[in-house]
């Protein structure tokens, strides 16, 4: 008994030893046979080429498409790198098969402009891929429409005058608004009602709220006009924005990384703030507003000094 029990007693010791390492083995084929998400650069007509030289303030759109592996897509973070260092363009999480992103930019004053898209996968997986633009030695910064003393209003405001156009340089009223519905970029309320509230708001007729208090914006054609605002508004002096006679202080001021916001809330004076138009005829033209003095409430108005690219 003893001699027959002695071989199998030294059998499963054996069989212990190989099961976990058979196990692990296993796991490891498992794992480097996941499948990585895929990306791929958008290259047709409309979208711009790697390596491609193009002059100061050019517009130019760029895309990718991007599809899973084994597990869904949970985010997408995108890079610019200029002479100026790296700055975050967008990390926006997801839970997605597969998708399409384009961005439409205004080439900045960098000697180049390189965007860089990743992509990573519930598994951890990621893929990545990059589009370098080149700046046009040879071109110059751009000229400026300048708009001095701009009288903007809120909602009550007897004037009315809310409703503004930077490619006319108007101020249109409510009663003229729909009618010139393809030039209004900027708009502004007092958003009293907003919880919390946004008080004295730059806005446009992209903004979800704005429709609040000019309800006749429903109506409107679609897609609306957008413009968007870039939080930070007290980079540029006084002095910085009344020596600016080109566009260098705007495109240094909202880069092609810059992510605005659709309203620009809490308005004071002194303000010089950054903007991009989105979306409508005037898209891709950058500007600044500089706050000359304002009045609260909802039958409030500022005065504005307004620079934008021509």
């Amino acid at each position: 008994m003893i001699l027959y029990s002695y071989p199998q007693i030294r059998y499963f010791k054996i069989s212990i030893f190989f099961i976990p390492l058979l196990i692990l083995v296993s796991a490891c084929i498992k794992e480097s046979d996941n499948k990585s998400p895929s990306i791929q650069k958008i290259e047709k007509k409309g979208y711009i080429s790697d390596s491609s030289i193009v002059p100061i303030g050019y517009p130019y759109q760029l895309g990718i498409t991007a599809g899973k592996g084994d597990a869904a897509i949970t985010n997408l973070v995108i890079m610019l790198t200029t002479e100026n260092g790296t700055e975050t363009a967008l990390d926006s999480g997801m839970y997605s098969n597969d998708f399409k992103y384009t961005r439409s930019i205004s080439y900045g004053a960098s000697r180049f402009e390189k965007w860089s898209f990743m992509i990573r996968d519930k598994n951890g997986k990621s893929a990545s891929i990059s589009i370098t633009i080149l700046k046009d030695t040879t071109s110059a910064f751009g000229p400026i429409s300048v708009y001095p003393s701009v009288l903007l209003t809120t909602q009550n405001s007897p004037l009315q005058n809310s409703f503004f156009s930077i490619a006319q340089g108007i101020a249109y009223t409510q009663l003229e608004a729909g009618t010139h519905q393809p030039d209004i970029n900027i708009i502004t309320y007092f958003g009293d009602v907003l919880a919390p509230s946004t008080a004295f708001t730059l806005s446009s007729p992209g903004d979800n709220d704005v429709a609040t208090f000019y309800p006749m914006i429903l109506n409107w054609s679609v897609p609306h006009n957008e413009t968007r605002y870039k939080p930070d508004s007290l980079s540029i002096s006084r002095d910085a924005f009344d020596a600016a006679f080109n566009d260098s202080l705007i495109i240094t001021n909202y880069t092609s990384a810059t992510t605005g916001k659709r309203k620009f809330k809490m308005v004071r004076a002194g303000y010089v703030i950054p903007f991009q138009v989105t979306i409508g005829a005037a898209a891709g033209k950058r500007g600044l507003i500089r706050i000359k003095s304002i009045q609260d409430g909802p039958e409030g108005q500022i005065i504005a000094d307004i620079k934008v690219q021509k």
